[in-house]
């Protein structure tokens, strides 16, 4: 893989980082040197890890690993889940204290179904590492004390992790046009420097609107979902809603970087 592709996957695993509060310093070296080596080594911590936002940190590294032959039938993996959707709705039904677990369980196998039957195998492996951190929350375990339960709870939690260990096989991959890759990683770098340096306060929530603007369109640009014009209409959007807010900055400095992004991510837009 080139290396400002690797450099943009490793950007994504630095938004899914953030996003969820953890610790990116080694994100951050690889950022600047996609070694794929490196990038390989932090894959393996992190998909071992209990620990869901780490396995999540660890997906989006995965289209920089090189993309290995597909060995089962998705077809087949996703009606296994989806009947197992059907298995989690009636133990809903009778988990009492542990229902709300169970229920968030069978959304993320039913979703993640759904994703793999789509295609879109990033999204699944997420969703079924989410099922995997629902399947083993306190209140699920605790319906093991219950004998009528025990077998059928145990044997759900078993399927999810085989499901979630063949779907870590999938292949995945990113994928931008030559002429837009740069624009990309330039629209990037905005995104993940807005999220590392905006504090929590009253602007946060105007800040993480364009960062969530911004997402969507790198996403958009990974996967090809949406024609150039969509994706510069997108663009324009996000340039609005930064001259809404902008008046409402009162560090000058805060506004100043703004002002500089904005007219970055006009520039930008016009090169995709």
């Amino acid at each position: 893989m080139d290396a400002k592709l690797r450099r943009l996957t490793v950007g994504l695993a630095i938004e899914s980082a953030l996003d969820q509060g953890l610790d990116f310093v080694a994100l951050e070296g690889l950022y600047s040197d996609p070694d794929e080596a490196g990038i390989r080594e932090l894959h393996g911590r992190l998909i071992a890890s209990v620990d869901h936002r780490d396995r999540e940190v660890a997906i989006w590294l995965e289209p920089a690993l090189g993309a290995e032959p597909l060995k089962s039938d998705p077809a087949k993996l996703a009606g296994e889940m989806m009947e197992m959707e059907f298995i989690l709705l009636t133990l809903a039904r009778r988990a009492s204290a542990a229902q709300q677990e169970v229920n968030a369980w069978m959304n993320y196998v039913a979703n993640a179904a759904q994703f793999v039957v789509d295609g879109f195998w990033i999204d699944a492996k997420i969703l079924l590492s989410r099922a995997l951190m629902s399947s083993g929350t306190p209140a699920v375990e605790a319906l093991k004390a219950d004998p009528d339960l025990l077998y059928e709870v145990d044997a759900l939690q078993r399927a999810t992790a085989a499901y979630f260990e063949e779907l870590r096989g999938y292949p995945v991959s990113i994928s931008v046009p030559a002429g837009r890759l740069d624009a990309t990683l330039d629209l990037q770098g905005i995104m993940i420097d807005l999220m590392r340096r905006w504090g929590r306060d009253e602007e946060k929530m105007h800040v993480r609107e364009t960062v969530r603007g911004l997402s969507s369109v790198l996403r958009h640009l990974t996967e090809s979902r949406e024609t150039p014009e969509d994706i510069r209409k997108e663009l324009d959007v996000v340039a609005s809603r930064i001259d809404w807010f902008l008046p409402s900055i009162a560090d000058e400095d805060r506004r100043s970087l703004l002002e500089g992004y904005r007219r970055t991510i006009g520039v930008l837009a016009s090169r995709l």
